[in-house]
């Protein structure tokens, strides 16, 4: 995970990102709940039975797929958390035992082909399945590129206190270990907001845009 200081936000690519969907998309028989219009962006937290143990531990961000059960984090995150104790928290505040747009319980991780730990910046990104229909109730963020390089983007993640801080900036281009990935600043963020999404193209409406990364690791 990023320090546990203002870090740097790093890009990774998701250039195959949406082969993925068609494959680890489940159907969902729960009933879906209209959206409202914000809360695709969320926190990871570990779970006793349906309550939180501990402040998230990282960010993920729901991604549109066909049974809306699918979000996207850092792979970094994953691995020393088994997904039988995690959870997903729509737009979480912190401190609170209500959430709006409910509690969800992953049921899978999908990391990309060839990832390993501790130094694969080119795949730092995995998929998460939720049980149940989240998309419906918290809305989605749609997956794109990073090709050209955007002007300025949106970063939501999440701090140590459990509590999402928006970003909003020009990125500037760098090279890590021969990866063109893109810096960006924020202050507050620390190891929790890892997996926070890289938006571009936000709807001033709805809220949502296009990922076209994630903080990563490295």
């Amino acid at each position: 995970m990023i320090g546990r200081k203002t870090g740097l936000a790093i890009f990774v690519l998701l250039l195959f990102a949406g082969s993925l969907f068609a494959v680890h998309a489940i159907r969902s028989t729960d009933t879906a709940v209209p959206y409202d219009g914000v809360g695709a962006v969320g926190a990871l937290v570990i779970l006793d039975h349906n309550k939180i143990t501990r402040p998230p531990f990282c960010t993920a961000a729901v991604v549109s797929s066909p049974a809306g059960n699918l979000l996207l984090t850092a792979a970094h995150c994953l691995g020393r958390v088994p997904v039988s104790v995690m959870g997903f928290v729509p737009d979480y505040q912190g401190g609170s035992s209500h959430f709006r747009y409910g509690l969800w319980r992953v049921v899978r991780q999908t990391f990309p082909a060839h990832w390993f730990p501790d130094g694969n910046i080119r795949r730092d990104f995995a998929f998460l399945t939720v049980r149940g229909n989240v998309q419906a109730k918290a809305g989605a963020e749609t997956l794109g590129t990073s090709s050209p390089p955007p002007a300025s983007v949106q970063v939501i993640g999440y701090t140590l206190d459990g509590h999402p801080v928006t970003c909003s900036e020009p990125p500037t281009t760098i090279a890590v270990r021969g990866q063109r990935q893109l810096k960006f600043t924020c202050g507050g963020y620390e190891a929790t907001a890892s997996g926070a999404p890289f938006l571009v193209n936000v709807s001033a409406k709805t809220g949502n845009g296009t990922i076209i990364g994630v903080i990563g690791g490295y």
